[in-house]
């Protein structure tokens, strides 16, 4: 249980690069794929 104290600090980071990644990601992904298909 104090393992788990412990790590809410870097967990709680993590969950904020991930949501950061997720909306940066989710256009670049689009505009990726367009760009693909418009290129292909």
């Amino acid at each position: 249980m104090a393992d788990n104290i412990e790590f809410n600090e870097p967990f709680n980071w993590w969950y904020f690069f991930a949501i950061i990644a997720v909306l940066v990601a989710l256009p670049l992904m689009h505009i990726i794929t367009g760009w693909f298909t418009f290129w292909f």
